[in-house]
């Protein structure tokens, strides 16, 4: 074991591993473990705090109101952002489904393009796919280079490009994009820049000044906070040009008989009471992460990838996809021999959870893999034991089919 990364300092913050301490969770790329800070912050607020904000004259609405936009500051800042760029959602896949209704949907016409990578989840690849297939717009896809990151994405952007989307780092590769150069050109050719930071906001310091992108999303089930929260940011000249993507309570100014008038910025996006109860969790579960980054999560982190990177290594059978050795600690694997749901059924008898499939990113596998992988994802919570108990586990994969499954690259020397 690799000294300095065999105990998790932050593994005791998780109820669900006091209660399961065997339990090696590896599929935080999908939806973090939520630590007791903030599980307890969103009870206090539900239990002892909660009105409907931006609506009451009583004093208990009107200090909602104020946690909530207090809340939306901090998130804000965490970025890099100011809380009146920000905007909350359910998650990225909603954000982009407002940037592609309200932001591209009024600049695009027919014979215009929009221009995505090949490793986008489908949450930042659908959005954009309709909208052009409804206007008639060409849908482009740049490809990636050996490392797993876009390769050459302005070969793809011309004078009729008016977007360009792209994650910070994969979900299935954790393999990060040079987003803030790429955006920084974009700009300086008047193209919209969108970025996924779903898999970087968790493990990277953003800056929205610093990528200069105009808009970029992250959910809160993937940094440590509840589910059905999420938060985007838009630039403010960009925002001010948006339409409402939804309509109703909450964000509407005068309504008449004939016509209705709205509010501007990020209110105005935020139709019927929101998700409180999410906000509270989300901006603990920043405070959570400046925490651990504050007492060395992100060095503990990449020193414990390299430990699980050393351990697959170790089983030739297994083939790693390109990754960015820890930076975002995700680490995928394939065998077209075996099928990775059947592997990772048989881990999870050991209490071993990963996870298996194309991962809501299709193009993305059906180009690496001819099955589908296997994905392990680290939390602050992950620990040597956790490393320790998938080795026995593959180690024991290993002597049942001994003789009956081995790598294609096997065959082909033998």
């Amino acid at each position: 074991m690799c000294s300095g990364v065999d105990m998790s300092q932050w593994r005791e913050q998780f109820s669900v591993f006091r209660k399961r301490p065997e339990w090696a969770y590896f599929d935080n790329a999908a939806s973090c473990q939520v630590p007791d800070p903030v599980l307890d912050t969103m009870l206090e607020y539900q239990r002892e705090l909660h009105a409907n904000v931006h609506r009451g004259s009583y004093q208990q609405s009107q200090h909602a109101t104020a946690l909530f936009e207090s809340w939306r500051a901090q998130i804000a800042g965490f970025i890099g952002a100011s809380a009146d760029t920000l905007i909350f959602t359910r998650g990225t896949t909603e954000s982009m489904n407002v940037l592609a209704e309200s932001l591209l949907r009024p600049r695009l016409k027919a014979g215009d393009n929009v221009v995505v990578t090949l490793s986008e989840h489908h949450a930042n690849w659908l959005p954009w796919q309709r909208v052009c297939e409804q206007v008639g717009a060409e849908f482009r896809v740049a490809g990636l280079n050996a490392a797993g990151q876009v390769e050459d994405i302005f070969a793809h952007v011309d004078s009729r490009t008016r977007l360009v989307a792209l994650n910070h780092a994969s979900n299935v590769m954790g393999v990060i994009n040079p987003v803030a150069e790429i955006c920084a050109k974009l700009r300086q050719q008047g193209v919209l820049s969108v970025v996924d930071a779903a898999q970087s906001a968790a493990q990277l310091n953003l800056d929205v000044s610093q990528l200069q992108c105009d808009a970029l999303a992250f959910s809160g089930h993937k940094l440590y906070g509840p589910t059905g929260i999420g938060a985007l940011y838009v630039r403010a000249d960009v925002l001010d040009t948006m339409p409402p993507y939804q309509v109703g309570g909450g964000m509407v100014d005068m309504v008449y008989a004939d016509h209705s008038t709205f509010h501007r910025g990020v209110q105005g996006f935020e139709a019927g009471t929101p998700n409180l109860v999410g906000a509270a969790g989300l901006a603990a579960a920043v405070e959570f992460i400046q925490g651990c980054r504050a007492k060395g999560s992100s060095a503990y982190l990449r020193a414990l990838f390299g430990q699980l990177k050393d351990t697959i290594e170790r089983f030739e059978w297994l083939t790693c996809l390109p990754h960015s050795d820890g930076v975002v600690p995700v680490l995928s694997v394939h065998n077209p021999d075996i099928h990775p749901r059947d592997l990772a059924v048989f881990l999870d008898q050991d209490g071993v959870s990963a996870r298996a499939g194309r991962h809501c990113a299709q193009p993305l596998i059906n180009k690496l893999t001819a099955n589908g992988c296997l994905r392990f994802s680290l939390g602050v919570h992950s620990n040597a034991a956790d490393i320790q108990r998938l080795a026995e586990g593959l180690e024991a994969w290993q002597r049942e089919h001994k003789g009956q499954r081995q790598h294609k690259g096997q065959r082909e020397q033998s």
